[in-house]
C-alpha cells in the first residue's frame, strides 16, 4: 500500500486547490496578458521535491514554476501578489510570471528560456563546491529541454566536476502542444545517463511516495558528488499556459465546481491519494484546506 502522511495529503490537496483558484481567476479574465503556466497533474513532483530538500539545498525552476512556488511558500496569496504586481507593469514585464522566485522558499532561480535554468543550476553547484558550501542543487525541467544542447552539456559538466546536482525531468510528453513522437525520436535517458556515468532514477510522477523514494536516493548520490537525473512520467491536464478551458470548443474542462479530482484518472496524483487514505479522510483534509484558505 502506498503510504501518505497527513502532511502529504494536506500539501497535495492545498496545491491542487490553489491551482484551481488561479485557473478560475484566469477563466474570469484576470491576468490576461500574463502567461501563467499551471501544473494540474504535476502536484506530486512539486510536493516530492519540497519533501526531499534539506536545509541549505536550493531549487532552480523553469517557466512552469507556479506549483513549486505554491508548495514551497505554502501561500497562494504570496503568489497572487506577484501576479498582481506584474499585471500593473507594462508589457515588457509580463514575462515575469515565468520568472517567479518567491521569497524564503529555497527557489533561487527561474527562467522563461527553455533549458536555461540547467546551466545556471550547474554554475551554482560548481560555486558551492569551490567554496565548500553545504547543500545540493535541484533543477526542474521538462522533456522538451532534452532537445536543447544545454541539457547534455550540463550533465557532462556536472559529472566531470562531481557536482551535487539533481536534474528532475517532468516528462509529460508535451512541449508546447506537441508530443515526443510528433517532434523527435524517443530518448532512453537511462542509457544516456549510463553512457555519461550519471546516476539515473525513474518513478511514476503521479505517485508521491515513489517520487519521495527516488528523490531521496538521488540526493544521497548528489551529496557524495555524483550528479543524478530523476525522470518522472506525468500527465498534464491543463493547457500549456493560461486557463483551461481556454477557448470556445476546447474539449478539456477544469472547473473547481467539478471537485478536486479529475474523475478516476490514474495520471492524477490526487486519485492515488484518495485511494490510499479513503473518501472520509480525503474529504476531511479537503475541508481543512478549504477552511484554512478562506481565512
Amino acid at each position: 500500500m502506498d503510504i501518505f502522511s497527513e502532511t502529504d495529503g494536506v500539501d497535495l490537496i492545498r496545491l491542487r486547490y490553489s491551482l484551481h483558484r488561479i485557473n478560475e481567476m484566469l477563466k474570469s479574465g484576470h491576468f490576461k496578458k500574463i502567461p501563467i503556466h499551471l501544473a494540474f497533474g504535476h502536484e506530486a513532483v512539486a510536493v516530492g521535491v519540497d519533501r526531499t530538500m534539506a536545509l541549505g539545498d536550493v531549487l532552480c525552476v523553469s517557466h512552469r514554476n507556479a506549483a513549486f512556488n505554491l508548495v514551497r511558500s505554502k501561500s497562494l496569496e504570496s503568489v497572487l501578489g506577484h501576479y498582481r504586481m506584474v499585471a500593473r507593469q507594462d508589457r515588457v514585464a509580463h514575462m515575469a510570471s515565468m520568472n517567479l522566485v518567491d521569497d524564503n522558499t529555497g527557489i533561487v532561480y527561474a527562467s522563461s528560456i527553455l533549458g536555461n535554468n540547467l546551466a545556471v543550476a550547474a554554475g551554482i553547484a560548481m560555486h558551492r563546491k569551490l567554496v565548500e558550501r553545504a547543500g545540493i542543487v535541484f533543477v526542474a525541467t521538462g522533456d522538451g529541454a532534452l532537445e536543447e544542447g544545454v541539457f547534455w552539456e550540463t550533465l557532462i559538466f556536472a559529472r566531470s566536476h562531481a557536482l551535487g546536482l539533481i536534474v528532475v525531468i517532468e516528462n509529460n510528453d508535451c512541449s508546447m502542444s506537441s508530443s515526443i513522437l510528433e517532434r523527435r525520436s524517443p530518448v532512453d535517458l537511462s542509457l544516456v545517463c549510463a553512457g555519461l556515468g550519471v546516476n539515473y532514477h525513474a518513478a511514476n510522477g503521479a505517485l508521491l511516495p515513489a517520487i519521495k523514494s527516488v528523490l531521496s536516493r538521488a540526493r544521497v548520490n548528489a551529496v557524495s558528488g555524483q550528479p543524478a537525473v530523476v525522470e518522472l512520467n506525468i500527465s498534464n491536464f491543463c493547457q500549456h499556459a493560461g486557463p483551461t478551458p481556454g477557448w470556445p470548443g476546447d474539449p478539456r474542462r477544469i472547473a473547481l465546481e467539478d471537485g478536486l479530482l479529475f474523475g478516476n484518472d490514474p495520471g492524477d496524483p490526487l486519485v492515488h491519494l484518495h485511494k490510499a487514505i479513503g473518501t472520509d479522510e480525503f474529504d476531511r483534509l479537503a475541508d481543512l484546506v478549504i477552511r484554512d484558505s478562506s481565512h
